[in-house]
């Protein structure tokens, strides 16, 4: 997936993720579409982690 913002992606992108929870929903919110959006915000969360860990052994690297 992109970085584009969550929210602002349609429910078609979501479409791999969507397809792996196939859950029905009772409370009126398309469930599917909040986790899908959910699991997006914390993908793109863990690849901005990661780069920022990298940055920060590399430092460590050079300053020692």
């Amino acid at each position: 997936m992109t970085n584009l913002n969550p929210i602002q992606k349609s429910k078609e992108q979501y479409s791999n993720i969507i397809n792996q929870i196939k859950a029905e929903s009772n409370v009126g919110i398309d469930a599917q579409y909040t986790h899908a959006i959910i699991i997006d915000y914390l993908s793109q969360l863990a690849e901005r982690m990661e780069r920022m860990e990298k940055r920060i052994d590399d430092l460590h690297k050079i300053s020692h």
